[in-house]
């Protein structure tokens, strides 16, 4: 996206993405900031969440990005830090580094961030700062005052000590990156939210990265166009325009825009269909590229039905990642939404199951997939999904058969030797011989005929089975016609089949 050099770039205010460990105390310092920064006016309205606030300190703006809760899934994080221009990341004083914070540290250098650390609970008895900057320096993150230069914080984001400083720090920090944009361009920046709204239609959070934004006007962002027919900024304002670093809700996108969809501000209506025409023909070359790695597998379809856009293009990725030597997951319809009739009719015509990700099944919905032996997997962990999903695919995994040998017979004598069926004699040297088990004829440890005892005798009399050293007659049919013969000296493997499924 654009750094237009020309003469009206001017100052714009930073953007800040917040990441780290899980229950490190993310949220709670978001809150606290957000909580400090409401006048006595706002506190009693209920602010929306839009995926995106501003605050104002010292005079001055900051953007905060909202990042989704699924800590586990680097798309949904990775997509929370391209937007912003300086990283926070949160490490709790008590608890020290974790795999996540490893996971945050990577994608903050992978984006190429301004990073501010913030030692958080340091008001806990337990909490042991210089143990979290150890194990920092060990990841190549070297503090200042620490035999390095990058920018840290101790806070409490639960008692507010330090966030005063932290805020100072992201100024700082800003000044230093020299950021700028120009606002009298198109504007242009990137989808952080998207719904669907049962009243009002698709809902979408642009963070404008440069330019302008203003009700009226095209927008396009990836293969879906709009026009901006109301906005309004984080406090649930209704607003006609907006600056870079702001983040606002729109409605008039035609179809939901994709979360970390980049979006720009066109001319007109037909600019804006030609660019969403030239993605989505762009989007079906990759979706083809990305099938031919599924050809000559067995295909799990799947449609999805998620709580909201961020989520379940999330899902829909982890699920088409579902790909394995030989079978493969493949979304065929998503959507956000619950579960409907629709989507049963579909699963009925396309074979597949419905994942449902925090969405209801309606009891009559459930009953007519019932009816056609619909499978609806639900769940309200994102893992949890994924896991059963896999268990599906290991459903289509053609099953182990394993030889379970139960008795071992060596022949003494052949008497009848004929393409379809062979009659001989011979002594149980191991376990049993049973009438109907399926047996193998060896010869100096080879394997030279497969076939069935259709017959079974012990004293000229027919029985059920015979043990081990007894003599018996069997009257063996070969699997298939053949020339071989069975000689004396040769060994009669009796076994059964079991079938053992595999997993993925």
């Amino acid at each position: 996206m654009g750094n237009n050099k020309n003469n009206n770039l001017i100052k714009r205010p930073p953007v800040v993405v917040i990441v780290g460990h899980i229950d490190h105390g993310k949220t709670t310092l978001l809150d606290y900031i957000r909580k400090s920064n409401i006048t006595e006016k706002e506190a009693g309205q209920i602010t929306q969440h839009i995926g995106a606030y501003e605050i104002t300190h010292n005079g001055e703006r900051i953007t905060f990005i909202d990042t989704p809760g699924h800590e586990a899934f680097n798309k949904m994080r990775s997509r929370g830090v391209k937007v912003a221009d300086i990283a926070i990341l949160v490490v709790a004083a008590d608890e020290g580094l974790k795999p996540q914070t490893k996971e945050a540290i990577k994608h903050i250098k992978d984006a190429g961030l301004e990073m501010i650390v913030a030692i958080n609970k340091i008001d806990k008895p337990e909490a042991n700062p210089m143990k979290v900057k150890q194990q920092l320096a060990e990841e190549g993150i070297l503090l200042e005052g620490f035999g390095g230069n990058e920018s840290n914080q101790e806070i409490s984001a639960k008692t507010g000590q330090g966030v005063n400083e932290l805020l100072d720090l992201i100024l700082l920090t800003a000044e230093v990156l020299e950021l700028k944009a120009d606002p009298n361009t198109n504007g242009e920046g990137v989808i952080i939210e998207s719904k669907i709204d049962p009243k009002i239609g698709n809902i979408a959070t642009l963070l404008i990265k440069n330019g302008k934004v203003k009700t009226g006007d095209f927008i396009v962002a990836g293969a879906t166009k709009g026009k901006i027919r109301k906005m309004e900024n984080d406090k649930g304002e209704i607003i006609k325009e907006a600056t870079f670093s702001t983040p606002v809700q729109v409605i008039g996108f035609e179809e939901l825009p994709k979360v970390g969809e980049e979006f720009i501000i066109v001319k007109n209506k037909k600019e804006a269909e030609k660019l969403a025409e030239m993605k989505k023909e762009t989007e079906s070359l990759g979706v083809q590229k990305a099938d031919a790695s599924k050809e000559g597998k067995k295909i799990l379809n799947v449609i999805l039905k998620a709580d909201v856009f961020g989520t379940k293009e999330a899902l829909e990725q982890l699920i088409n990642d579902l790909n394995f030597d030989e079978v493969a997951a493949e979304v065929v319809f998503s959507d956000v939404s619950d579960v409907s009739e629709g989507d049963i009719k579909l699963a009925k015509s396309t074979g597949a199951i419905i994942a449902a990700f925090k969405v209801k099944t309606p009891s009559q919905i459930q009953r007519l997939a019932d009816q056609h032996n619909i499978k609806i997997i639900s769940a309200d962990v994102i893992y949890e999904l994924i896991e059963n999903i896999k268990k599906e695919l290991s459903l289509l995994l053609e099953p182990v058969i394993k030889k379970e040998y139960e008795g071992k017979l060596k022949v003494l004598a052949t008497f009848k030797q004929e393409k379809t069926k062979m009659i001989i004699g011979g002594k149980v040297i191991e376990g049993k011989i049973k009438r109907g088990s399926k047996a193998e004829v060896q010869r100096d440890g080879e394997v030279i005929m497969e076939g069935k005892i259709v017959q079974l005798q012990h004293l000229k009399e027919d029985v059920p089975e015979v043990g081990v050293g007894k003599e018996c007659g069997i009257a063996f049919q070969p699997a298939h016609s053949t020339q071989e013969k069975i000689k004396e000296g040769d060994l009669l493997l009796a076994y059964s089949e079991i079938e053992e499924r595999k997993s993925i």
